[in-house]
């Protein structure tokens, strides 16, 4: 055997391992790719289970609202009625009322006093007004056998009489929400209900809607809540049936990907794996090739030499190569040498013995730069592995990866905090809509200037960022109303908001404040998306919102304009919306009754009254980096602070230090912030102190409660500077309060 076949029959030795592992590895990927997109799809249909169940939940919290109706606690249907038709959460949909023998008495459809028929199932009616929770029907035909619809119950007890609320949404309505999720043209969606009937469907709507499922898909789903199968769909074709049954509804959401479409994807990345692991092991095998080339070569010269030194020729010249090629050549150079002169044979071999030592020296350098190269190899192979699986993690699994950057992480918690202040706001909102709507929301009325309410508004929205690259223009003209300021700032913030929602970065977003005869005019306009007119009347209706492709991209529960209605209704004002239509902008005008601004010297006086002298403030907040902050900000501003850490404390400082202010948080361990001030007041030195309350609870029944106990003022955490040292002013320069 040669050299060179020896040099292969090793390589490919070497190489046979590195095969049959790429082989393992790649296999592998396959099935981890093929999971993946599967993984996808399953995330697509967990996504259209969680927007039907969003459905059905917003009609049960619609139901329960309307159950708090102080219409229906009177027994005045009509009006009921009215509120019935204002709540419903979309077009098509209905709602209807029952009493306990089953007799409807209310429907939206019709008017009060037309003939309506009593419940279909009166033994599951009974079911339901024995119990207190919400039902959704299966999928059935309505009485007149037209329409296909899903009913939402809820029993509600009202007066100490038991009555159901129906919503009854038809199935066209679901295959709306069904075609708002854009999916690829070639996968089958389908919802099922409980008795595996289907709901909706992407494709053949009219042929499979309303009628039971496959088989073998409703066996799968009986044992689990979520997976997959393999079988030939109803069109012709192969496909993976991904599925998941909502734990809320028991709706079953599955989802056909053809299965060539799935298994492509999969076999693109296994084969660009492939085809860079068939490059590595080509590129190993030329450099193998290259390496018995070049040996072979320095045996075919030493085989030469040796020939000349056997005939007493000189020697041929040599390229060294490798180590023991080398000695071997040295040797024939050493006799050769021998036989021509001894002496110069001497010189020649120390000569030769020092070039040995440096080719060594060089043959181990070259070994070690080749066996790094190998681990900068192996490390760059599995670099190129790992990437496409790290890509297939996705956004969701950021957070839990243990290898992910720290930038990536910080930019999931910004994501994070402004979804959290968004629900928030969201949160807010839904509570002050719902007690506007059942007429619980008290206003305090007091003049107020609505051209500085909605500048302090605008510059509240600038400082959070929410601005963004609007252009605006303001025009504030000063006009007093009679109003609460907080919940003026609501309305202008909630128009605010929406214009700067839906206007693209860099338009224009207009607001002026002037006086219009008996009315205080508030504008606010914008070059955004603009109103559709089919969508302009309804615009202040509760839930309503603009094309669905812009609900996904801008958020919001369409919520915030309703709440605008009501607050402007209670105010004795009017609102209106102008829009020319699509991509033309929108307009919403308030009026309110305009009053005349109070006395100019006394209200300059009380807003630019100086806080001319050294206050003694003592802190109470059992939030440690909260109370240093506040003192450090009361230092600053040249004030000196006392910090006491719960209300016993509190109370105990005030008796030894004598405050001229003390600034007291609500929820405090032992006694709370209102105990506190009732025991502060009962003090002799009382009235020389100013009792500020600042908390983070801020709801009108949190402030009535908090100047109740004995508080001078009210604030909301967080605080400004400017605002914090406008009330130490108020509280100390109140008249009849003495000097401290």
């Amino acid at each position: 055997m040669g050299a060179r076949a020896y040099l292969a029959a090793m390589a490919a030795a070497a190489l046979l391992p590195v095969l049959l592992v790429a082989g393992f590895v790649l296999n592998n990927l396959l099935d981890a790719q093929r999971s993946a997109a599967t993984r996808g799809v399953l995330e697509s249909a967990r996504a259209i289970s969680l927007a039907m169940d969003q459905e059905l939940a917003t009609a049960e919290t619609v139901l329960r609202v309307l159950a708090t109706s102080a219409y229906l606690s009177k027994g005045d249907l009509a009006q009921f009625r009215q509120q019935a038709i204002t709540a419903r959460t979309g077009d098509g949909v209905f709602i209807a009322l029952y009493g306990e023998q089953g007799q409807q008495l209310l429907d939206t459809r019709v008017p009060i006093g037309a003939a309506l028929e009593a419940y279909a199932d009166p033994e599951r009616l009974r079911e339901l007004l024995a119990g207190t929770q919400a039902r959704v029907s299966r999928l059935h035909r309505s009485r007149d056998g037209k329409a296909l619809t899903v009913i939402v119950d809820v029993p509600v007890v009202v007066e100490g009489e038991r009555y159901l609320l129906s919503q009854i949404y038809t199935a066209a309505h679901f295959q709306r929400v069904l075609a708002q999720h854009k999916v690829p043209d070639s996968w089958i969606v389908g919802v099922l209900d409980t008795d595996h009937v289907t709901i909706a469907r992407s494709h053949r709507v009219g042929e499979f809607v309303g009628r039971p499922g496959a088989d073998m898909l409703r066996k799968a789903a009986t044992e689990v809540a979520e997976g997959q199968i393999r079988h030939p769909s109803p069109e012709g074709i192969e496909v993976y049936e991904i599925f998941t049954r909502s734990p809320r509804s028991g709706w079953l959401i599955s989802i056909g990907v053809p299965a060539e479409a799935l298994d492509a994807v999969a076999e693109r990345a296994v084969g660009t794996a492939a085809l860079g692991t068939l490059a590595a092991l080509m590129a190993a095998a030329v450099i193998a090739f290259v390496l018995g080339h070049r040996l072979s070569g320095s045996i075919r010269d030493i085989a030469r030499a040796a020939s000349a030194l056997g005939h007493g020729e000189p020697l041929p010249p040599y390229q060294p190569s490798l180590k023991e090629i080398d000695a071997l050549r040295a040797s024939l150079e050493e006799t050769h040498a021998v036989l021509e002169r001894e002496t110069e044979g001497r010189a020649r071999a120390e000569a030769e013995r020092l070039q040995l030592f440096e080719s060594e020296q060089a043959a181990r350098q070259l070994a070690e730069e080749q066996n790094r190269a190998k681990d900068e190899f192996l490390a760059m192979l599995g670099h190129e592995l790992r990437n496409p699986l790290s890509a297939i993690s996705g956004a969701v699994a950021l957070m839990k990866a243990p290898s992910a950057q720290e930038q990536h992480r910080m930019h999931a918690r910004e994501v994070i905090s402004r979804q959290v202040q968004h629900l928030s706001r969201v949160v807010d909102d839904l509570l002050d809509l719902s007690r506007v709507m059942t007429g619980k929301i008290i206003l305090d009325f007091k003049p107020a200037d609505l051209a500085q309410i909605a500048a302090n508004c605008l510059a509240a929205m600038r400082a959070a960022g929410r601005v963004g690259e609007h252009e605006t223009k303001v025009d504030l003209q000063p006009t007093w109303v009679n109003g609460d300021p907080t919940r003026l700032e609501q309305i202008i913030g909630n128009l605010l908001s929406n214009a700067f929602k839906y206007t693209p970065p860099e338009g224009h977003v207009e607001l002026e404040v002037a006086a219009d005869g008996a009315d205080a005019l508030l504008s606010v306009r914008d070059t955004g998306l603009g109103i559709p007119k089919r969508l302009l009347p309804h615009v202040f209706d509760v839930f309503v919102q603009g094309d669905q492709s812009l609900e996904r991209a801008k958020g919001g529960l369409g919520i915030g304009l309703a709440l605008v209605q009501q607050l402007v209704h209670l105010h004795g004002g009017s609102v209106r919306a102008e829009s020319a239509g699509d991509g033309r902008g929108s307009t919403f005008t308030v009026r309110l009754p305009r009053i005349a601004p109070p006395d100019a010297d006394s209200a300059a006086a009380a807003a630019s009254a100086p806080l001319r002298r050294r206050l003694r403030v003592l802190v109470v907040d059992d939030h440690e980096d909260s109370r240093t902050m506040l003192r450090l900000l009361l230092e600053q501003t040249g004030h000196e602070a006392v910090e006491a850490v719960d209300g016993i404390d509190g109370v105990q400082l005030a008796l030894s230090c004598r405050p001229d202010v003390a600034i007291i948080d609500i929820g405090l361990p032992g006694i709370n912030g209102y105990e506190v001030a009732r025991r502060l007041r009962k003090l002799p030195t009382a009235g020389a102190i100013g009792l500020i309350a600042l908390t983070g609870y801020g709801q009108d029944e949190d402030r009535r409660r908090a100047l109740q106990s004995g508080f001078d003022r009210h604030l909301v955490k967080p605080v400004d500077a400017e605002r914090l040292t406008r009330a130490l002013v108020e509280v100390t320069t109140t008249p009849g309060r003495p000097a401290a």
